[in-house]
């Protein structure tokens, strides 16, 4: 009878016990799937290190099609912190993807996106492509934020005295640049201002791509009215042809001379010693974090003027290394007997790439009425906002040709150029939060307190606990 009684007690306790653990398993699962389909995160974190910015969940929650992101890691780096930001991304918006990919096993991915660093991203949505170097939220949300603008940001190709030409394929044209820019969600137009008064109001940047004949008086009042107005200008000179720009240039604070630059180091690269190897870049958001050697076929000196107005900042953002020089004896270079001669020669670091910043408002405050008169209302509109006008003088045409646009690190150089010009580089501004540790400052008695609950009380208890236990195992035997 009491066998029986037991046997029912020990079936019905199982019984229970499995019907308990199958419920609490149920209401596990029922708050996995809540959690999974609305999660809720709390950023406890003092600087709020794991939250967003108001700015990047403003463009994040405006993202109206799926995003997939590429982050292009080795197995040996450190993830954990790409992955926590890319994380917080999906949490504000399940149309942001990721997958970490290894460059190292799966090259042909790594060829097709033209990985060169781990650590990169590449953003895939809206049917455009945008990579970022480092995964920052910077960086990310400016990414998302091109990728989600509808309109193309326009480039001009300057045309009509012999310049190099997008539409062209053969070695000397530009189609690889026309189409490296597409790829960028750029337009890319030719631009003949022997037809048109005025440079296009669109108009992002504008380009003088290597002219062999000399520009007009009114196509170089046309351009120099437009970086008035707080434009944006390439110029790109071959050695011996100014294009008719050399003037114009000097007023803003930039001298060539009739040079080339002659590198003995090429040689180390196979090269000739008519292409100079550049790996010293200036300080500058373009030249940040950028470490590539660039290539530049017969180039010529682009150098900061004795005497420059005090309307522009220069920048050297491209010198040779020390060895090289600039040749300014032609006839001994045609003979190919060139050599250093400290009379007449610049040696090394040689100034190839030049950035000049004009101060339109210093500018405008200098040319009185007669700029108010020449400025259209949008230039004025411009100079009292700030805005900024932007040259960049480089000494060489064909380094971004068909031949030598992919050559190390030629084409990304300048297309960091056009991207700062055309304000696509930041287009939001984020401040990195700082991880500060917080500091525990107690007074006399809470140290005493901690010293007495930690290394007396804690350790006392455990050793009478202890001794209790022993004793009572010991009356039990």
């Amino acid at each position: 009878m009491r066998k029986e009684k037991y046997r029912r007690r020990v079936l019905s306790f199982g019984a229970q016990t499995i019907l308990s653990t199958l419920l609490f398993l149920g209401i596990l699962v029922f708050i996995a799937l809540i959690v999974e389909h609305h999660p809720i995160r709390w950023d406890l974190t003092k600087n709020k290190e794991h939250t967003l910015s108001e700015e990047s969940q403003k463009v994040v929650k405006n993202l109206k099609e799926p995003v997939h992101i590429l982050a292009f890691f080795s197995a040996g780096s450190s993830q954990d912190e790409a992955k926590g930001l890319l994380e917080t991304y999906h949490y504000y918006n399940k149309k942001i993807t990721y997958e970490f990919i290894d460059p190292d096993k799966r090259p042909e991915l790594a060829r097709k996106y033209e990985i060169r660093t781990y650590g990169t991203l590449v953003l895939e949505g809206y049917g455009k492509k945008e990579t970022v170097q480092s995964a920052t939220e910077e960086a990310i949300t400016n990414a998302l934020l091109k990728l989600g603008r509808a309109e193309k940001k326009k480039i001009y190709f300057l045309i009509g005295h012999g310049e190099h030409s997008v539409e062209e394929f053969g070695k000397t044209g530009y189609s690889t640049i026309k189409s490296a820019l597409g790829k960028e969600n750029y337009e890319v137009k030719e631009l003949n201002l022997m037809s048109t008064k005025e440079v296009p109001e669109d108009a992002s940047v504008v380009i003088v791509p290597g002219p062999h004949k000399s520009l007009f008086p009114e196509e170089v009042e046309s351009l120099d009215r437009y970086i008035k107005a707080g434009g944006r200008i390439i110029v790109m000179l071959d050695p011996y042809q100014d294009g008719g720009l050399k003037k114009w240039l000097a007023s803003y604070g930039v001298a060539i001379y009739d040079d080339v630059i002659i590198d003995k180091l090429s040689r180390i690269f196979g090269g000739s010693y008519l292409l100079p190897v550049v790996t010293q870049y200036g300080f500058h958001p373009i030249t940040k974090d950028f470490r590539v050697a660039t290539f530049y076929p017969e180039a010529r000196s682009v150098r900061e003027a004795k005497e420059k107005p005090d309307y522009v900042a220069i920048t050297k953002l491209a010198m040779t290394s020390q060895g090289a020089w600039a040749e300014m004896n032609k006839q001994m270079l045609d003979q190919g007997q060139a050599s250093y001669d400290e009379k007449e020669d610049l040696m090394g670091p040689v100034p190839v790439v030049l950035l000049v910043r004009v101060d339109v408002d210093k500018l405008s405050g200098l040319e009185g009425k007669q700029a108010k008169q020449n400025h259209n209302r949008q230039a004025e509109k411009d100079s009292k906002a700030g805005k900024k006008g932007y040259l960049v003088v480089i000494g060489d045409s064909d380094f971004i040709d068909n031949t030598h646009f992919g050559l190390s690190g030629n084409g990304d150089f300048f297309l960091n150029i056009v991207h700062y010009l055309a304000e696509e580089q930041n287009l939001i501004t984020i401040k990195p939060r700082k991880k500060e540790g917080q500091p525990l400052v107690l007074t006399a008695n809470q140290m005493r307190l901690v010293f007495w609950i930690s290394l007396v009380l804690i350790p006392l208890v455990v050793i009478l606990a202890g001794v209790g236990v022993y004793r009572r195992r010991r009356s039990q035997k």
